[in-house]
């Protein structure tokens, strides 16, 4: 299994909408990063998940090829905490900025995506996990928040505004060729179904005060943009 929780530090990119967020002083004991549990919070049940060969990625609302949100998620979001997306206009890239992460099986993936999710909605109090879609080592796309909703993920910058996340920290890694490949693809596609111009494709630097994607993906993101890779 995962870590048991991945604390206040999970998917350090992610920003709520416009507030602050006050985080309490985390001990990490011995030399597993683990920050320490909150004894008077509900940590949602892990969801009990099906053979890996038997949810097989199929098209999303939008025509992306995607794994389902039911493969990984134990509950949907929380009522009166999300806000209506209003359509696509533009999308943003981002990394998940914790801890670097290697894994590929798709169970370890899966633990990894709810754990932030929990995090996302326990401890920040946002409705949802604040990504619409993740990209992991593998090269596979997830179905996160539904596009119904903003997600949260750059700060002022939600409504209108679609999420996309790629697994690991870019600061101190390189993000695989699978998860280029599939951002590409993904791109791609989100841009064809909303209509998305290449110049309305950003990274969460470019539109909010951030290290995010890291300095390992924000110049293959450029790079991919410049050179014609998402037409």
């Amino acid at each position: 299994m995962l870590l048991a929780s991945l604390g206040l530090f999970v998917a350090g990119c992610g920003t709520p909408h416009g507030s602050s967020i006050v985080r309490p002083r985390t001990q990490w004991p011995g030399a597993i990063a683990r920050p320490r549990q909150d004894r008077t919070a509900t940590v949602e049940p892990a969801p009990r998940r099906s053979n890996p060969a038997a949810t097989p990625p199929r098209p999303a609302s939008d025509g992306l090829a995607a794994i389902p949100r039911s493969r990984w998620a134990s509950t949907g979001p929380v009522d009166g905490r999300v806000n209506p997306l209003n359509g696509v206009a533009r999308i943003t890239v981002h990394h998940e900025g914790w801890t670097s992460f290697f894994h590929t099986d798709e169970n370890t993936t899966a633990d990894r995506i709810e754990q932030i999710r929990q995090v996302h909605v326990r401890d920040r109090g946002w409705g949802d996990i604040g990504y619409h879609y993740i990209i992991d080592r593998a090269g596979r796309a997830w179905q996160c928040r539904s596009l119904r909703y903003q997600g949260a993920h750059v700060a002022n910058n939600n409504e209108n505004n679609l999420g996309v996340m790629l697994l690991g920290n870019f600061d101190k890694q390189t993000p695989s060729s699978a998860q280029i490949d599939c951002l590409v693809a993904t791109l791609r596609s989100l841009m064809a179904t909303h209509r998305v111009p290449t110049h309305r494709v950003y990274t969460h630097q470019e539109l909010s005060p951030s290290a995010c994607p890291g300095r390992n993906l924000q110049p293959r993101v450029v790079s991919l943009r410049q050179g014609g890779h998402l037409a």
